[in-house]
């Protein structure tokens, strides 16, 4: 039986993520223990065993998580590119410091239990991290070069992410998430949120606005296949990987 815990679970992803692990598990382990991390939760919500309401930013909740000892660790928890990029502060506050922070207490955790705890932490990156100019098609390799303050935050959170897998504290995989799409419910702050709603808003009879040309070319990936992601990178042979810790979906 794995212990999971979803930092992040009220939001879409996190959602869908314990919806999947409730319905199927992970593929090594159909027996899960589930604990979800919010702010708040959906009324009709995800079933999980467990719902912690709170700021993930509190030093005394991130440390009672990790004494926990979970197995795997979902690190889902975010700002959108929009507020991140209108908010420095809140930005480099909540889409890093606050990893550091997680990351520190996991690594107190390891070094008590004489290295015998190195949990899995799978986080949530994104396709910020890329900037121009774009080959015709970008692989893992390609270099990190964000124009944006949300996707420096997320190249310096899986940089940190694999240095704590390197001196084996965590064992750690960063998935680059390209836009999900469709989102449900109203517009958020995140600066591909258009994406959604060009979809979306006609579905509903409102009026959409489509603010690029028709000839951009995006990346898109499904809530229920950014789950799948997170269940697969749960269970991955990370020695496979040959000291590359992040991956692109």
């Amino acid at each position: 039986m794995k212990r999971i815990l979803i930092v992040g679970g009220g939001g879409m992803v996190g959602q869908k993520l314990a919806q999947q692990l409730a319905a199927n598990g992970l593929p090594d382990s159909p027996d899960t223990v589930v604990t979800l991390v919010d702010f708040d939760f959906p009324a009709d919500g995800a079933a999980a065993n467990e719902r912690i309401r709170g700021d993930f930013a509190d030093a005394d909740l991130a440390s009672r998580l990790a004494s926990s000892r979970p197995d795997i660790i979902y690190l889902l928890a975010a700002i959108v590119s929009g507020d991140a990029e209108r908010n420095y502060d809140k930005g480099w506050s909540v889409n890093l410091q606050t990893h550091w922070q997680f990351l520190e207490a996991l690594r107190h955790q390891h070094q008590a239990s004489d290295g015998s705890y190195r949990p899995r932490v799978v986080f949530t990156s994104s396709i910020a991290v890329f900037g121009p100019p774009f080959p015709e098609s970008i692989g893992d390799e390609f270099l990190c070069a964000p124009q944006t303050s949300y996707g420096a935050q997320k190249a310096c959170a899986e940089l940190r992410l694999a240095d704590a897998s390197r001196k084996e504290f965590v064992d750690g995989i960063s998935v680059r998430l390209p836009t999900i799409c469709v989102r449900p419910g109203k517009p958020n702050l995140a600066v591909s949120g258009f994406f959604s709603g060009i979809i979306r808003e006609p579905l509903c009879g409102v009026e959409a606005l489509l603010p690029v040309p028709d000839s951009i070319r995006h990346w898109h990936a499904s809530p229920r296949s950014a789950a799948c992601f997170l269940q697969h990178a749960a269970a991955l042979d990370t020695s496979l990987l040959e000291g590359r810790r992040t991956l692109n979906m």
